[in-house]
C-alpha cells in the first residue's frame, strides 16, 4: 500500500483515509461495511472529483444500483481527463483506470458477450410476466389490453438489474491501489462554512463541540 502523501491538507487527508477504508473493507470481502463508508463518504460537500469517482467505482459492484453509480464513476473519470491541465502520462492512466476498473466491475466478472446474453434473458423473462399477469388480470368477457409493441414496452419499465447476484465481483487485491498512484488532489482543503463544518467522527457541528 502506497504511503500517505505529505502534501496533502488536513481535510483532502481525512477524505483519503476514509476512501482507503472503504477499499480496505471491500477487498477483505466486508461489502456491507465499505458500502456504507463508502455511502457516507459520498455525502461530504467538499469531497473532491478523484475520490468521488473512486468511491462510485467501489459501488458500482454492489448489488444496489451498480449501473447507476459505475456511469457515474465513467462520468466524473471522464472529465478528470478533460482537464487541461493534466499530463499525457495522467490522461493515460485514467484511461486505464475507466477501462480496468469500470468495465470490470459493470459486467460483475462477465465477459461482453455474457452480460449481453443476461440482458436479453432478462427482458424476455420481465415481458413473459408481463404477459402472464394481463391475462390473468383480464375477465374472459373483456377485450384482451391491446398489444404492447416493445419498444413502448420497454419505454414504460423502470431500470432493471442486468445480473444475478451470483454475478457479484470478486473482491481482489489490487483493486484499490490502482487508485493511489495519481499524484493529483481533487479535493477542496478550504475549510467548511461554520454552519456545515461537522467535527470529523463525532457527528457534531462546530458550536456543538463538547469539551
Amino acid at each position: 500500500m502506497n504511503e500517505m502523501r505529505e502534501d496533502l491538507g488536513p481535510l483532502a487527508t481525512m477524505f483519503e483515509l476514509r476512501f482507503k477504508e472503504a477499499w480496505r473493507l471491500w477487498r477483505a470481502g466486508d461489502n456491507d461495511a465499505a458500502e456504507t463508508v463508502a455511502m457516507d463518504l459520498l455525502l461530504e460537500p467538499r469531497l473532491g472529483i478523484f475520490h468521488k469517482a473512486g468511491i462510485h467505482t467501489l459501488l458500482s459492484t454492489s448489488s444496489n444500483n451498480y449501473i447507476e453509480h459505475g456511469l457515474e464513476a465513467v462520468r466524473l473519470y471522464t472529465e478528470i481527463s478533460d482537464r487541461n491541465d493534466l499530463t499525457e502520462d495522467e490522461r493515460k492512466d485514467i484511461a486505464s483506470r475507466i477501462d480496468q476498473q469500470i468495465q470490470e466491475k459493470l459486467a460483475g466478472g462477465m465477459t461482453m458477450e455474457e452480460l449481453h446474453d443476461a440482458q436479453i434473458e432478462e427482458m424476455n423473462r420481465r415481458l413473459d410476466a408481463e404477459e402472464a399477469g394481463i391475462s390473468e388480470e383480464v375477465p374472459d368477457s373483456q377485450s384482451p389490453a391491446p398489444e404492447m409493441t416493445e419498444e413502448s414496452y420497454l419505454s414504460s419499465q423502470p431500470a432493471v438489474p442486468l445480473r444475478p447476484e451470483s454475478h457479484r465481483t470478486d473482491n481482489t487485491e489490487n483493486t484499490a491501489d490502482t487508485f493511489w498512484g495519481m499524484d493529483l488532489d481533487f479535493d477542496d482543503n478550504e475549510p467548511l462554512p461554520d454552519i456545515v463544518r461537522y467535527k470529523i467522527g463525532s457527528g457534531l457541528k462546530k458550536d456543538e463541540d463538547q469539551v
